[in-house]
């Protein structure tokens, strides 16, 4: 995946030929079948022919998955590097999906879509809260009613944590150095990643920052634009997050007008733990977070 970046392509422009190399590690289909888990307890499947939108595709590979599987899929993306990467994967895989160059916080599309998705953190590179909540407002406007939004964001733990701080070196195909500073105050963690590409020799640095956003935050700015209710799962899990989560996965359905005018936006719902809250059996848990869980 791409970032919902507001304002700054080269964040990724940079990496974009590397990126598939670099997330070589990451299951996409397990992702998508834990997406897919969530969306079934939302009583929201997805389905053949369902209208998916990915946002922040990046590549599209989690688009091209589910174009796969029969869905119609609208992928869009700020960067147009990643959006031609995109394309081209596409025409390999023989599948049809539509890419789009658009920032998530000034997209304008129809109410046409069952899904909205948006993974790897990308509404935490969004760094203006003012700018997310238009964000999730058009993607509000771009689903049909009982529609809904699943997306992960990089908890506040995760960022004071300074989890961005990886080393990879040596590597075969990209090497990378990263070192993260949070700044309490502003919530902000600036990412210095210096890349080196082993087979040419190529050495290049981008700046990456995140905001990390509270749950409470979330919530409230989800109800303003018109999702209700919403429920919140631990990474790769179907159990409530806890204080000790790094990642944070919430499914927010679009109300319908009815809904809007009865809905108290200080009362979302909360998820109950299911079964015995073991693991999705669709995607693997973790016990740390290597580079390809946490970037993009």
């Amino acid at each position: 995946m791409s970032r919902a970046r507001a304002g700054d392509e080269d964040q990724f422009a940079r990496i974009a030929p590397y990126y598939d190399a670099l997330m070589a590690s990451v299951p996409y289909g397990l992702w998508a079948g834990y997406v897919s888990q969530l969306a079934l307890l939302a009583r929201r499947p997805i389905r053949p022919r369902s209208k998916v939108l990915d946002l922040a595709t990046g590549t599209g590979s989690v688009a091209i998955h589910f174009a796969q599987r029969g869905c119609d899929v609208t992928g869009i993306d700020l960067s147009s590097a990643m959006i031609e990467e995109a394309n081209r994967k596409a025409a390999e895989e023989e599948v049809d999906v539509l890419f789009l160059c658009r920032d998530l916080a000034d997209f304008d599309l129809p109410p046409e879509f069952d899904h909205a998705v948006c993974l790897y953190d990308s509404l935490n590179y969004v760094l203006d809260p003012d700018r997310l909540k238009q964000a999730f407002a058009n993607i509000r406007q771009a689903l049909k009613s009982g529609g809904i939004l699943i997306f992960d964001v990089n908890t506040v733990r995760a960022l004071e944590e300074e989890l961005f701080t990886q080393d990879n070196r040596p590597s075969t195909d990209v090497e990378y150095h990263w070192v993260s500073k949070y700044d309490r105050k502003t919530r902000i963690s600036r990412v210095q990643m210096e890349f080196r590409i082993p087979s040419t020799d190529e050495q290049f640095t981008v700046i990456h920052r995140q905001r990390a956003y509270t749950d409470a935050e979330i919530r409230s700015y989800l109800a303003h634009a018109g999702f209700a209710p919403v429920a919140a799962y631990d990474a790769y899990r179907v159990t409530p997050p806890s204080p000790d989560s790094d990642r944070v996965f919430y499914v927010a359905a679009a109300a319908d007008e009815r809904a809007l005018s009865r809905r108290c936006a200080g009362a979302p719902r909360t998820v109950q733990a299911s079964d015995n809250g073991s693991p999705s059996p669709d995607a693997q848990c973790p016990s740390r977070r290597t580079p390809s869980e946490i970037y993009m």
